[in-house]
């Protein structure tokens, strides 16, 4: 049977576009529960309109190479079906850096769908080859690590010595107040950058990039001194 649907026929091409629509749905599904901007459509979509490209390549080399054996020659020029699959994947590279943008206190958001929306038009691809067991394997590796790999990531993210935290207070002047707070922590601050210098209505605010003491690399310790204190109103961990 597999090596049957390995065969251009129209059985194994339908088999392709569903297993490319099953694979782009899976992928999109946990995208789009984490209210993500490309979602289940967009990821179905992306990996069915891939394989449908690559599935135009050997139509095309199929009757090259039968009815249309002449044009070749005729035309005095050679033809590379591989061509369609290359166009997609510089292609896609619009539609995922679309999805790439510069949220709040300097965070870049969108990484994970631009690679997820790429991956997706490779098992496309890969789909309308008939490469069908590389295609289970990837969609169950990418599975693993989008849903699976988010918590153990933003585990070891929470134990490493270097930090990046965001801390709104009332006044300018109380920022000397802050970094001698964490270095009475023992910790260094390599770089306060200010995003609201206190010139309009909003209370100042600053981002700070923090490496912890080896004998303390506690997140939790330095977090709670500077909520502690009174001319803080917010302070939060920045985990990308």
């Amino acid at each position: 049977m597999l090596a049957y649907l390995k065969e251009f026929n129209f059985a194994s091409v339908c088999v392709r576009l569903a297993l490319a629509m099953i694979a782009g749905a899976v992928l999109g599904f946990g995208r789009g529960r984490k209210k993500q901007t490309a979602g289940l459509r967009t990821y179905l979509i992306t990996c069915v309109g891939a394989s449908l490209a690559s599935l135009i390549g050997f139509f095309e080399y199929q009757m090259l190479c039968g009815e249309w054996s002449f044009l070749p020659a005729l035309a005095d020029t050679k033809f590379d079906g591989a061509r369609f699959s290359s166009a997609v994947i510089s292609g896609i590279g619009f539609l995922a850096a679309g999805s790439i943008m510069l949220i709040a206190h300097q965070q870049v958001s969108g990484l994970t769908t631009a690679i997820g929306l790429f991956i997706t038009a490779c098992i496309g691809i890969a789909c309308g080859a008939g490469f069908y067991e590389v295609v289970i394997v990837a969609v169950v590796f990418i599975v693993v690590v989008m849903e699976l790999m988010q918590s153990v990531e933003v585990t070891f993210k929470r134990k490493i010595r270097n930090m990046t935290i965001h801390v709104a207070f009332d006044d300018i002047e109380h920022s000397d107040m802050i970094t001698d707070t964490i270095k009475n922590e023992g910790a260094t601050i390599y770089e306060f950058e200010l995003e609201n210098p206190g010139k309009s209505k909003t209370p100042p605010s600053a981002i700070l990039w923090i490496k912890l003491p080896r004998d303390n690399p506690s997140h939790s310790s330095i977090l709670s001194s500077i909520a502690e204190l009174p001319c803080v109103s917010s302070v939060q961990e920045l985990i990308s």
